[in-house]
């Protein structure tokens, strides 16, 4: 990686700046080799406490940016197994919101399959019960069932990314509900 600036949290009372010319992983060392910079020790009122130049230094930083960098593929187009080990390359430097956000991405990849099943019973269901309407109040009808199923997915997932939700709940919830509520026409159709 070329023209680097890392800002280290990493340890707990020293918080620094690194800035590089360039910098490459050591596999045999599994370690940074950055070239050329200058490392800002920050003091805890904000203010520089020490600056050191380099030709060469090794830092213990996690591995995390090299992976993502490797990736060149979007989140959406990953299937499961490979978004499963971009979510453990990103649980190494992520914030815990990206993180939740990317554990419902996964389980909403398990769950959008299961939408076919739950709208084909409630589909089925109002298609078999006699009815004298005609075609444009199905469409109507199918069409606000589509939209709530949607909505109700949005709505979830918003809260299983801030945490009230688990990612589990965020992306079954909605398919649960669509199974119940197609349940309960069916039982009462058949009544």
């Amino acid at each position: 990686m070329r023209n680097l600036t890392i800002l280290d949290r990493s340890q707990e009372e020293v918080s620094q700046i690194v800035t590089a010319e360039y910098a490459s992983w050591n596999i045999t060392a599994n370690i940074w080799d950055f070239f050329n910079g200058t490392i800002y020790v920050i003091a805890p009122d904000g203010s520089y406490r020490k600056i050191i130049r380099f030709k060469q230094q090794q830092l213990a930083l996690p591995r995390a940016p090299l992976d993502l960098a490797k990736n060149i593929k979007d989140y959406d187009e990953m299937n499961f197994f490979e978004a499963r080990r971009y979510l453990q390359v990103v649980e190494l430097g992520a914030n815990e919101q990206q993180i939740r956000k990317f554990r419902v991405r996964m389980q909403e990849k398990i769950a959008l399959p299961f939408v076919c099943v739950v709208f084909g019973l409630i589909g089925s269901t109002i298609g078999v019960r006699p009815q004298h309407t005609n075609k444009a109040t199905s469409f109507g009808i199918c069409v606000v069932l589509v939209f709530s199923y949607y909505l109700l997915s949005f709505i979830t997932s918003s809260l299983g990314i801030s945490g009230i939700l688990s990612p589990f709940m965020a992306a079954w919830l909605p398919n649960s509900l669509g199974l119940i509520s197609g349940s309960l026409l069916l039982f009462k159709s058949a009544q």
